[in-house]
């Protein structure tokens, strides 16, 4: 595993409701989920950037609602209908995977707070965080194409929040 690798994000909201959950105490976990990503031997041997030479991982978060994420879920999916979060792996789905000045850009997530709200079991603020974690995975380069694909990642994202 690389050791000393710095991480950026941007988290941004364009969400007009309320959140229901506390937006700066979920900025200060989203390092700590990639952090404790990036420790798991499973996930840095195979992640996206496993055999490149880089000292810093970057991506953007943002937070909208239901009608947004429609749009976009219908413009880049084919699927009209809202969901609860959509990942753009820009770094993990380029074949020519460029590291520039040493920083890696993996992507953006996009996470409809309204969703959110509606699925969530065990309160709005774990939801946040797991859909974050799921989203950062898929930045890293893991899918769930299959049953056993989508076992792992919700296995792995269970581990890395019931850890925070």
């Amino acid at each position: 595993m690389k050791k000393n690798i710095k991480y950026f994000y941007n988290i941004s909201s364009e969400y007009e409701g309320e959140y229901g959950f506390d937006f700066n105490e979920i900025n200060s976990f989203i390092l700590k989920i990639l952090d404790n990503l990036i420790k798991i031997d499973e996930i840095s041997s195979r992640a996206c950037f496993a055999k490149l030479d880089f000292k810093s991982l970057s991506f953007d978060v943002l937070f909208t609602g239901d009608e947004k994420i429609q749009e976009i879920n219908r413009d880049y999916r084919n699927k009209d209908m809202p969901t609860d979060v959509i990942t753009f792996a820009l770094f993990a789905d380029d074949d020519f995977k460029m590291v520039t000045d040493g920083d890696i850009y993996l992507g953006e997530i996009l996470i409809s707070v309204d969703t959110a709200k509606t699925q969530a079991k065990e309160g709005i603020k774990k939801e946040i965080l797991t859909l974050i974690c799921h989203g950062i995975l898929h930045l890293l380069g893991f899918d769930h194409q299959t049953d056993e694909d989508y076992n792992f990642i919700v296995n792995i994202q269970d581990r890395v929040i019931n850890s925070l």
